[in-house]
């Protein structure tokens, strides 16, 4: 009951305008996130699902309509396969944010598998960050051939999931309308181009990441 109440308070203060929207915001989450640091500005939009597992540091910008998914993956009887990722300190269904991070309009940032992103990042307006998504295959076993379901609201056989941290380092930039995938590394200072997507399980430390641009037809 406590936790549908605070659901619906939240509801109520998403979309409050003004200097005086951020404060109530700021003020609200700061006993409802996992931490909420300083100087931390919450916009009008934002959306916080399972926010005790949400971890934000000093000087972060949040803002308007991004999406922040956390909490623990549960399988619910489908197949899945959980892999390791090295480089991640935390605790599976926790998203953490250094400071100095902004996630800029319409991110989405899904962290069932993990999620840490590091100092002086921006996530660009409408990228995409998943540490848990369906595949196609049965990666546990090579002689099932079936062919899986993308679909959430699938009949549970019919799934199979992939779960694995992910990685963002610091001083990292993740493009406008890019997607990392899970177990993704992206080393410090590495930027992720508009457009692209990845799925490395390490990248090159300083790497660049594009994708191609745009052509002329002939």
């Amino acid at each position: 009951m406590l936790e549908e109440f605070l659901t619906v308070i939240e509801s109520f203060i998403r979309n409050i305008g003004g200097r005086s929207g951020k404060k109530i915001r700021q003020l609200y989450y700061k006993g409802r996130l996992g931490r909420c640091g300083r100087n931390v500005i919450i916009e009008p939009g934002v959306f916080f699902q399972n926010p005790k597992f949400i971890f934000l540091g000093d000087n972060i910008w949040i803002d308007r309509y991004t999406i922040l998914v956390a909490g623990p993956f549960s399988a619910l009887n489908r197949k899945f396969i959980k892999k390791e990722n090295s480089n991640y300190m935390g605790e599976g269904g926790q998203l953490m944010i250094s400071d100095g991070t902004h996630v800029a309009p319409f991110a989405l940032l899904q962290a069932h598998g993990g999620l840490s992103i590091g100092k002086n990042v921006t996530i660009a307006a409408g990228a995409k960050v998943y540490s848990t998504s369906h595949h196609y295959k049965n990666l546990n076993d090579s002689s099932d051939h079936k062919r899986y379901s993308f679909s959430t609201m699938a009949p549970a056989e019919d799934q199979f999931i992939i779960s694995s941290p992910v990685v963002i380092g610091e001083n990292c930039a993740v493009g406008l309308n890019s997607v990392v995938l899970p177990g993704t590394t992206l080393r410090d200072g590495s930027w992720l181009g508009v457009l692209a997507h990845l799925d490395t399980s390490s990248s090159d430390e300083a790497a660049i990441y594009t994708s191609e641009p745009a052509h002329k037809n002939k």
